[in-house]
């Protein structure tokens, strides 16, 4: 799986908020369900920016490794 697949569906999947979430929106007073949205919705981005991070860094990693291994 290509790292562009794994962030085409992390954001496929970011479009929907969880139950929880759901229910907490439900329960807000409705002058700040915009606000909750969009922070959930932030949220959710920040969580998958820093998956996409992490991967390209240990993808880094990794062919660094295989770099100094080849240089003997």
């Amino acid at each position: 799986m290509s790292l562009s697949s794994i962030a085409n569906a992390g954001m496929s999947a970011m479009g929907g908020l969880s139950k929880a979430q759901q229910d907490m929106l439900a329960n807000a007073p409705a002058e700040m369900k915009p606000f909750l949205e969009a922070q959930m919705k932030m949220q959710k981005e920040q969580e998958l920016t820093q998956l996409i991070t992490q991967m390209m860094k240990q993808m880094h990693e990794m062919a660094m490794s295989v770099i100094r291994n080849i240089g003997g």
